[in-house]
């Protein structure tokens, strides 16, 4: 294993949604890994924009937007185009972004962004604005429908009015069942990849039921964060670890250490699971 490939010949599964499965392939074969990409979560737009229209016509109101996902970020901007000079309002208020993906998709329209939490998840953002006066301010926070509660509650709790928006679905890939069946089959796949607990989610619903002799739960799974591993722990997989900081290049370098620690306890002239 060469320093410079240091994942050479590693077998990974990369479940993203398929618009966005090629950033961390890619990041992954720079690594001398053989991503294999199998999205099994697909996004969609919610069936009714009345009250995301409703909130974007009054957004001068608000006293910041939160936003805890790049796909929340494209899906509401998508929204704010339609509304002529709501984005130059929007400009004008605090935007608060979970991590550096969330900020990078508000800075690529223009967008400033706060400064980001120490932790890159929904409890780094309530540590983050924990730590302002936040009594009678009106917040705008677009997410998906599965989006966790952590942040409302915090932000409500510490005295904030909070208007939640629903700007896009999560759904299991349902299409993409027979290849995750078969790739599973194989019994070579080394890791698989996790960025959010929905694709946790949709990798236990799309693989059972399986035989006891094609033990999926076994194979080692990287998170992208705390909150995805949680997810993958409940799930029953028995080796999870996660990426620090929460992000691709953090995931991938999890599982560069996590792989060189493998080959180092099985000996030099062990790679990747089924070679010699």
């Amino acid at each position: 294993m060469s320093e410079e490939r240091p994942l050479h010949g590693t077998r990974i599964l990369v479940t993203r949604e398929a618009s966005q499965a090629a950033e961390l392939a890619g990041r992954l074969e720079q690594a001398g890994a053989l991503p294999l990409s199998c999205p099994l979560i697909a996004i969609r737009p919610p069936e009714d924009w009345s009250q995301t229209d409703s909130a974007i016509a009054k957004i001068r109101t608000f006293d910041g937007v939160v936003f805890t996902s790049a796909n929340g970020v494209r899906s509401f901007l998508s929204r704010v185009l339609l509304h002529p000079g709501a984005l130059e309002e929007l400009s004008r208020l605090p935007c608060y972004a979970v991590g550096p993906a969330t900020a990078k998709a508000l800075e690529e329209k223009g967008l400033s962004v706060c400064p980001l939490p120490e932790r890159f998840q929904a409890e780094g953002l309530c540590e983050l604005l924990g730590q302002e006066d936040l009594k009678g301010k009106r917040f705008l926070f677009p997410r998906a429908r599965e989006g966790r509660d952590a942040l409302p509650a915090f932000l409500r709790g510490r005295g904030a009015d909070l208007e939640l928006l629903v700007v896009y679905e999560t759904r299991f890939a349902h299409e993409n069942r027979d290849r995750l069946r078969a790739l599973l089959a194989e019994g070579a796949l080394d890791y698989v990849t996790f960025t959010s607990p929905s694709t946790v989610r949709a990798y236990g619903a799309l693989a059972s039921p399986i035989p006891p002799s094609l033990p999926w739960r076994e194979i080692p799974a990287a998170c992208i964060g705390e909150v995805t591993a949680e997810a993958a722990r409940s799930m029953g997989l028995k080796t999870v670890f996660v990426a620090a900081p929460s992000t691709l290049d953090g995931l991938v370098q999890a599982l560069i250490l996590r792989e060189k620690a493998r080959r180092l306890a099985s000996g030099p002239k062990n790679g990747p699971r089924g070679t010699s």
